[in-house]
């Protein structure tokens, strides 16, 4: 019988390196950001770092199981040799606990960034959740790690005494559900704090769709699901894999993406102003100004956005009182208050809250 040597591997590799390739450039762009314009770094920062690196070993394990088979039909596999199919499936073990791990060092780095956005009730469901995040991603690692007795039972699924392993089909199914479920509440924790914003309709929504970005990667996590469950019944296991495998690395690579776009906003301030829409307004002109008070600056750290609003002119008999009150904000849009009335930042440049409001105000003297 003909064996079919039509292969996904390509596929899977393509967008492995691609998606390698993306991952680098952002967490290039993350640190030179937060190192050489912010100067300062936070445990978000770490975090991530940490799961680029997991992420760049699942990448590489996943092109590694495509050299040896993945992706292939599996009589074609079977054909290269018991050495290879082994080899094989030690390479999909490991890949797993890299898979599991990446995605518990994104939501972490996540929810470490909420915590230092100043709101304290999304501090705390911050902290609870990652203390969830923490303990799932554990449990899933080791339940990688350990899944069979002995260990290389996982790999060598028919020595002698047989190995006894976990039920690993409804290990996977009950992983890739949960994962969607702490995902969509971890990206969700935000929204109250969004929604209480005392912001411009136009702001408000900028900063939701830009803290919404990590859905896409719950998304990825979703269309992931469909192909779990016909992939652990399949008699061709090593081709039912494909698909699995590279939305694997689009789910993990995309929560990455997704979660260091905030980090991006120095970067374009300093060399595409005019792009991230920076403007500055000054204050009317009027001809015989004979003298400018200002009345007082408030400010914490240097600011990211800039605008001034003239009140309407106060007309006194010797003269016209002007005042302009001039705002710069943080690294997201600025400054807002909740409707508790205490005042907050959305993503400053270090994680903290900045504001920085001018108030002056300019005598005319009409008489000369």
């Amino acid at each position: 019988m003909d064996m079919d040597y039509g292969s996904q591997g390509p596929t899977a590799t393509a967008i492995s390196i691609v998606f390698a390739v993306l991952t680098a450039l952002v967490i290039s762009a993350r640190l030179f950001s937060r190192i050489y314009i912010v100067r300062s770094t936070g445990l978000d920062d770490i975090l991530m770092v940490v799961a680029a690196a997991l992420s760049w070993a699942f990448i590489a394990m996943t092109v590694l199981a495509v050299n040896h088979g993945l992706g292939s039909h599996f009589d074609v596999v079977l054909a290269m040799g018991p050495e290879n199919f082994l080899t094989y499936l030690k390479i999909v073990y490991f890949s797993s606990i890299f898979y599991n791990a990446t995605l518990c060092f994104i939501k972490l780095s996540v929810l470490a960034l909420y915590m230092r956005l100043g709101d304290e009730t999304l501090r705390r469901m911050s902290i609870v959740m990652m203390g969830v995040i923490a303990c799932q991603g554990l449990a899933f690692v080791l339940t990688c790690i350990f899944q069979c007795s002995p260990v290389r039972g996982a790999w060598e699924p028919s020595m002698v005494p047989g190995p006894k392993c976990v039920n690993i089909n409804a290990f996977y199914l009950s992983n890739a559900a949960l994962n969607i479920v702490t995902d969509l509440i971890t990206y969700a924790l935000p929204v109250r704090m969004i929604l209480h914003l005392q912001t411009p309709v136009k702001q408000k929504i900028a900063v939701g769709v830009m803290f919404s970005l990590g859905f896409f990667a719950c998304i990825s996590s979703i269309v992931r699901m469909t192909f779990v469950p016909s992939m652990l019944v399949s008699t061709d296991p090593t081709w039912a894999i494909g698909p699995p495998m590279y939305w694997s690395v689009i789910e993990t690579n995309i929560g990455i993406l997704a979660a260091s776009i905030p980090s991006f906003k120095p970067i374009a301030r300093r060399y595409l102003p005019r792009i991230i829409g920076e403007y500055s307004s000054g204050g009317r002109s009027y001809p015989g100004a004979s003298s400018s008070r200002n009345f007082g600056k408030i400010s914490n750290t240097g600011g990211e956005w800039s605008g001034s609003m003239p009140l309407k002119p106060v007309h006194a008999r010797d003269g016209v009182t002007t005042t302009v009150i001039t705002s710069r904000g943080d690294d997201l849009g600025g400054m807002s208050k909740t409707s508790s009335g205490s005042e907050q930042s959305l993503v400053s440049n270090n994680g903290r809250i900045t504001q920085s409001t001018q108030i002056s105000q300019k005598v005319e003297n009409s008489r000369l």
